[in-house]
């Protein structure tokens, strides 16, 4: 196909709406980044900051667009590698959240699950707990009709998770083999000419290894990156990865700089991740870099008036590494609902903030549903 031929098909099929996307669910950053198809996402933090809660909230807040907005014109699948925890402790989770944002209740996952206690006792869910934990949980039935959302539990490594998306894959469009000429590659054909497939893996640097690595996680991570680099540019699919930032954020020489926002550098195990990406954001606490008086950081906002008296820290700061498609090197402020795992921009610069909207951050008013 010609450079015309193949700039052309993609103008009509964004005349005809083929090419659709998602809004980026976090305000602000939907001004340079959208959810698409034929897009390699890269979500990175380091250990407690939230990089899976990012990628949690990501799909949720997705799968609320889609359902509300939903057209002929748009399909929607997300299947979720949840290779750390349990699918009952996500689902968990999830509810609590969503009972939290529709209701402005806060029934804890572990009381949903009977593992809270206080003073040994077990405190179990009331009946109103349960008739809401009933209610929102029919919900998974419908994201989990028609493979709009698969949720996949359990350590697998990068050929399992190759083959199970071909599986999907062939399930969802056909692959048309190469043509004739040594350069020519095989092309693929979705049911549904807009079909947005994100394929989310919690996270990559838990993955299971293969037989041919040795024991050599790059090899193995490598591998992993290439074969999502095939589901973009062969099926037009979205990775979104999640992998964790290195130790060089505690490096004393940047801790004595104030030099601790994330770089593509301080990528974990390979660079290969970060090269693949069309998209890098990373999501950074900065409570645990910056030296104990540090009453702001680096926009701006004060972050003791984010802190509460349980030690819960309710600030995270997102940040834009990489970005093929527009600017990077972009820094948003967001509140982080810790006991939910909801991630909100804050809106108002941090000059603007008044002592009322440090509080609506710290009792939870911020985050409900309006």
């Amino acid at each position: 196909m010609s450079l015309r031929e193949s700039l052309l098909k993609e103008v009509y099929n964004g005349m005809e709406g083929k090419n659709g996307s998602i809004p980026f669910p976090l305000a602000k950053l939907d001004n340079y980044l959208e959810i698409a198809k034929n897009t390699n996402y890269l979500l990175v933090g380091d250990t407690g900051s939230g990089k899976s809660s990012i990628a949690q909230d990501m799909i949720l807040n997705i799968l609320n667009w889609y359902y509300k907005y939903k057209t002929e014109d748009i399909k929607l699948s997300i299947i979720y590698f949840g290779m750390e925890r349990k699918q009952y402790m996500y689902s968990a989770k999830w509810v609590s959240r969503m009972i939290f944002e529709n209701e402005g209740i806060l029934i804890p996952s572990k009381k949903i699950l009977g593992r809270k206690r206080i003073q040994g006792e077990v405190i179990k869910l009331t009946t109103e707990e349960l008739k809401l934990v009933e209610k929102y949980s029919e919900i998974f039935d419908m994201w989990e009709s028609d493979d709009t959302f698969l949720c996949i539990e359990g350590t697998h490594n990068p050929t399992g998770i190759k083959i199970f998306v071909d599986d999907f894959a062939k399930r969802h469009g056909k692959t048309i083999p190469r043509k004739e000429g040594s350069l020519n590659k095989p092309t693929y054909e979705p049911n549904h000419p807009n079909h947005i497939v994100l394929i989310v893996t919690d996270y990559v640097g838990v993955l299971d290894g293969e037989k041919d690595e040795n024991g050599q996680k790059k090899l193995r991570l490598d591998k992993y990156s290439w074969i999502m680099r095939r589901n973009r540019d062969l099926y037009g699919f979205s990775p979104v990865n999640i992998q964790q930032l290195s130790r060089q954020l505690n490096d004393s020489t940047r801790l004595k700089l104030n030099d601790v926002k994330p770089k593509l550098s301080d990528i974990a195990d390979t660079s290969e991740l970060a090269r693949d990406a069309d998209v890098v954001l990373a999501i950074f606490e900065p409570y645990r870099y910056l030296p104990e008086d540090t009453l702001r950081d680096l926009l701006g906002y004060e972050l003791m008036k984010l802190r509460d008296n349980r030690g819960f820290k309710y600030y995270r700061s997102i940040h834009i590494l990489k970005n093929s498609f527009d600017s990077d090197g972009i820094t948003i402020g967001s509140a982080f609902h810790p006991e939910t795992g909801i991630l909100k921009t804050i809106m108002k610069k941090p000059a603007e903030m008044t002592q009322s909207d440090y509080d609506s951050i710290l009792d939870g008013s911020y985050f409900l549903t309006k």
